[in-house]
């Protein structure tokens, strides 16, 4: 009854909190994918509306990415931390706990974030021009579907060490500062987001190389008429939608392996950081807003007795 409790107030906390942590992050996510396909104007130089604008393009999927798949995610993990605290030989080793349950949540939350992250990274990297289209290409098409599966298979070597570790962090930081009686309050909000950014900067930037292979396989063309010539990087992906009228035909969808070996052959291991500032700017702040407004939001529903 208590884990069960401890996930309805995850889940009602996560959606709402994640949410708003997506929209305020939007401008960092479009740079995150810019990174792959080109350059981004910075706001400081803007002119128009239009121009501020374009730093929230896919919001929408930025939104349906994050709310939903995050009160899944944090919903799980406090059910799961719960039951795994009551397991003798795992007591004495809090951490792996964390991370174990940490894992079990984002594998849970990643089904349904896959195909959201596909229509936002499709509509960010300029693939489809608004979110209607990335939705009829990803959901409705059948090798849009099979796009977002091989996707999926691929963002599990991504997403599910990225949610462990910044939990593990999370909690263990605190953890840190409470045992070393330090005179810092982290159970207040500004010290839940600053050790929220660290534990986000840290899981983001490892998981880096895999978010570099899964966003080229979202990103990727599907289908095709063939073509001897050659195709350019630009064209398969910003003219990706124009293809088929051009008789242009991409190489055939691949996986997460083959799609890696792709990224090496490219640019080398360095290839595999690509945009690494980038993840870290956008994950940093999101998960920051996210883990220390949840934390206060959890602690009111159980204060409050909300769920019992």
């Amino acid at each position: 009854a208590a884990a069960a409790a401890a996930a309805a107030t995850a889940t009602a906390a996560a959606r709402a909190e994640m949410q708003a942590a997506a929209a305020v992050a939007a401008p960092a996510a479009a740079a995150a994918s810019e990174g792959e396909t080109g350059s981004l104007s910075l706001p400081f130089g803007l002119t128009s509306l239009e121009e501020l604008s374009s730093l929230y393009q896919g919001l929408p999927g930025a939104l349906l990415k994050e709310g939903p798949p995050s009160a899944l995610y944090l919903g799980v993990y406090e059910a799961m931390k719960a039951r795994l605290l009551t397991v003798p030989w795992l007591l004495p080793f809090p951490l792996l706990v964390y991370l174990l349950a940490g894992a079990l949540g984002e594998t849970v939350g990643s089904v349904v974030r896959a195909p959201a992250e596909a229509i936002k990274a499709r509509v960010q990297s300029g693939v489809d021009d608004n979110t209607g289209d990335a939705v009829r290409n990803v959901l409705l098409d059948g090798d849009g579907r099979a796009n977002v599966l091989r996707a999926w298979t691929a963002s599990i070597f991504r997403d599910v060490p990225f949610g462990g570790i910044q939990l593990a962090v999370f909690e263990g930081v605190k953890a840190a500062l409470i045992n070393g009686q330090s005179s810092v309050n982290v159970d207040s909000l500004a010290a839940e987001a600053v050790i929220g950014a660290f534990a986000a900067s840290v899981g983001s930037f490892v998981t880096t190389p895999p978010d570099v292979v899964t966003v080229r396989i979202l990103t990727q063309k599907t289908g095709g008429t063939e073509y001897d010539g050659e195709v350019s990087e630009e064209l398969a992906l910003a003219g990706a939608a124009d293809a088929d009228t051009l008789g242009v035909a991409a190489p055939a969808p691949v996986g997460f392996g083959e799609m890696a070996a792709n990224v090496f052959e490219e640019g080398g291991a360095g290839a595999f950081l690509t945009g690494w500032q980038a993840r870290v700017g956008y994950w940093a702040p999101a998960i920051g807003i996210f883990l220390s407004c949840y934390c206060f939001i959890r602690q009111l529903a159980v204060t409050q007795e909300f769920f019992v």
